[in-house]
């Protein structure tokens, strides 16, 4: 296993490796063009799956069902990370590339450009949050998995339906990475999660992500930091600067989970409905979420993890 993981990165680093090596051998037969195509995939097919375009971390892997640590490292072809080399890829022979994600231009022309130079189908699925349900269908049916894929969208609409009706949430900062100074502006779709649910993001002045300084996080004073670093929440925790508000009160700290997948973003795949199943009930979801959560990746629902408050 070892050696066709190494044979397939090889692969995937560019046109002079591609050249020197045979054609790797794998068990799936669909590329996912990216992580969020990779996460719809393994949650309706996940035997169809060829590999990671950035392979999971060791504890991320522990949360997904037996198979998905064997997978190979193919690199991307939309999104951010190490790209696959396309020489490589046409070297898989897949029956499918998939793609999962923004229909707008520029993508469409991304995938009709790789279509047309590897002769493979490409599909490019809509990723919008909303619209999770119709995803799993055409996945479904894309996949040979018509049933499944119908049998998840029903469960999808389940959770949008009861994230819309959510009670409204708290003013709160999206706090990103290590130091906690990346956030998703309001109307992002970092941020579509807890927007949602009635929650009011306190970041504005731009679009999608962005950096911003303490002093406008402490000008914005919400009421809640919301974060999926474990690190950055520990540390915000014992700090003043972060915590106390102009009024003289604390902030508290929202930690979501981030393994094997974000919880609102990180990708922003199938994984956000864990967020959105939470948000719609907090109090009394630990089955749902559990049951939910194997569903999407075969983790056996005693080991879920679960958001914490932190005060």
């Amino acid at each position: 296993m070892t050696t066709r993981r190494a044979t397939l990165i090889g692969l995937a680093g560019g046109l002079a490796a591609a050249a020197c090596s045979r054609a790797p051998t794998v068990t799936g037969d669909v590329v996912a063009a990216g992580q969020p195509a990779a996460l719809l995939i393994w949650a309706v097919a996940r035997e169809r799956l060829a590999g990671w375009p950035r392979k999971p971390d060791p504890e991320c892997l522990a949360g997904l069902a037996p198979g998905a640590a064997a997978l190979p490292e193919l690199g991307g072809l939309a999104g951010p990370g190490r790209q696959a080399g396309l020489e490589a890829i046409a070297a898989l022979r897949p029956s499918l590339i998939l793609d999962y994600g923004d229909t707008d231009a520029q993508n469409v022309q991304r995938g009709v450009r790789i279509k047309a130079r590897l002769n493979l189908p490409w599909t490019l699925i809509d990723g919008a949050l909303t619209r999770i349900p119709e995803a799993f269908r055409q996945a479904g049916g894309l996949l040979g998995a018509a049933e499944r894929g119908a049998s998840l969208a029903d469960d999808a609409e389940r959770v949008l339906a009861d994230w819309r009706r959510s009670p409204p949430g708290r003013s709160f900062y999206y706090a990103r990475g290590a130091d906690g100074l990346e956030t998703g502006f309001r109307g992002a779709l970092a941020t579509e999660v807890l927007e949602g649910a009635g929650w009011t993001n306190v970041a504005v002045g731009a679009t999608d992500i962005g950096r911003v300084t303490r002093e406008q996080i402490i000008a914005w004073d919400p009421e809640v930091l919301v974060t999926l670093n474990e690190g950055f929440a520990r540390t915000a925790l014992h700090s003043e600067v972060w915590r106390r508000r102009p009024n003289g009160g604390m902030r508290r700290i929202l930690l979501l989970p981030d393994k094997p997948f974000g919880w609102i973003d990180r990708p922003p795949s199938v994984n956000r409905l864990l967020g959105c199943a939470w948000l719609a009930s907090p109090g009394d979801s630990a089955m749902a979420l559990a049951m939910l959560s194997r569903r999407l990746y075969g983790l056996a629902p005693a080991e879920i993890r679960r958001p914490q408050w932190l005060d």
